[in-house]
């Protein structure tokens, strides 16, 4: 049975949605004509790549690549009827114009929402749509460890990695908490500045975007001094309906998805504080631009947290911009980046821009109309 507040299933089953609508075709022929050799982990069997995305109303065609950027970590999901899942891959959609693939392009590095305990990469290629394909940008959008309790260690697979017990028994070992999801965010943006040059993307142009429980680990990627070494990369950190203080989220709607995280759960605020963006905004610290959105509708608390984001990081003097989402609701939001013309998505990019080239005016946005 699920756990965590009812919104997760609906936000997963909406995305698997759209995703389905910008389905991302491979074929077999296509797997030797991409570089493998490019990154330091042979990809496995199953992968197929570059796969191309029919986007005949969408300005550029999109090409994507999967590919690993940790060694391999196996996990079973029943409530996705994965099994000997790899979670340490990532998906490239890289712009192509008039047959040519892009290079050189800004990137847009997303981390996927679901209460740390839900969601998988291939739930949000439509993130690309207006990014790669309107707008001719490379998108990245990351798997990470989740920390569910129905996820495990994958144990029933010819290339099973880890587990105790002879193969064929199934011991059920959770597979992640807190630290493991934002070390896997962290080590999937090296591996993306290491090596996107290779796939279209400008290492020197890559804006770090997270949505709910992404925006908690994209914002904790930006300031948590232990990543530091990776913040001159991030050119910016976009939070939309992000946790920042977890510590103060509605444990009601909340609680269960931290004690399926947090291994002290919801009583050890120490560690709480620990995993929480809002403790490593300091005077003195450098940190990358961000932009804060929530929306009318969102789930109790996440405005308050992205007010008190704001707020903290404006008072001390950080480049910091917050917009408000009426008539959005925590679905809403997310499934609205899917098209380019969309408020959410107009007020992102234009952040982006500003971020990717420097303007250094930040202007607001102009309406115009939602889907």
């Amino acid at each position: 049975m699920r756990t965590g507040w009812g919104a997760t299933l609906a936000v997963a089953l909406l995305l698997m949605t759209l995703a389905a609508v910008f389905t991302v075709g491979v074929t077999a022929q296509d797997a030797g004509s991409a570089d493998r050799a490019t990154f330091p982990y042979e990809l496995p069997e199953r992968a197929s790549l570059p796969g191309t995305a029919d986007l005949s109303n969408s300005a550029y065609t999109v090409i994507s690549y999967t590919l690993p950027y940790s060694p391999p970590f196996l996990i079973d999901d029943p409530r996705y009827a994965k099994t000997c899942f790899d979670i340490h891959t990532l998906t490239v959609y890289r712009p192509v114009q008039d047959g040519t693939p892009l290079d050189r392009r800004p990137v847009v590095f997303f981390v996927h929402g679901g209460g740390w305990t839900d969601g998988y990469a291939d739930q949000y290629g439509f993130v690309s749509r207006s990014f790669s394909g309107e707008l001719g940008w490379v998108t990245v959008v990351i798997d990470y460890r989740l920390t569910s309790d129905q996820v495990t260690l994958a144990e029933n697979c010819p290339a099973r990695r880890s587990g105790s017990g002879p193969a064929g028994v199934l011991t059920a070992t959770k597979a992640a908490w807190y630290p493991d999801n934002i070390q896997d965010v962290a080590a999937a943006l090296s591996r993306t500045v290491g090596y996107i040059g290779d796939y279209g993307g400008n290492p020197e142009q890559i804006v770090v975007f997270g949505h709910s429980a992404g925006g908690h680990l994209a914002a904790l990627l930006a300031t948590h001094p232990a990543y530091a070494r990776l913040r001159p990369a991030i050119k910016g950190v976009v939070g939309l309906s992000g946790a920042y203080s977890v510590k103060d989220l509605n444990m009601v709607v909340f609680g269960a998805n931290i004690n399926q995280t947090w291994p002290g759960g919801i009583t050890d605020t120490e560690a709480l504080d620990e995993g929480s963006p809002t403790t490593y905004v300091t005077k003195g610290a450098t940190l990358p631009p961000f932009y804060l959105l929530h929306c009318g509708q969102d789930l109790p608390s996440l405005p308050e947290q992205a007010i008190m984001f704001y707020n903290k990081l404006g008072q001390l003097g950080f480049d910091v911009r917050h917009d408000f989402l009426p008539g959005y609701d925590h679905v809403s939001e997310m499934a609205a980046i899917a098209f380019v013309t969309a408020t959410p998505t107009v007020l992102i990019a234009d952040f982006m821009e500003e971020a990717f080239w420097g303007y250094g005016v930040y202007l607001p946005l102009v309406a115009r109309e939602s889907p």
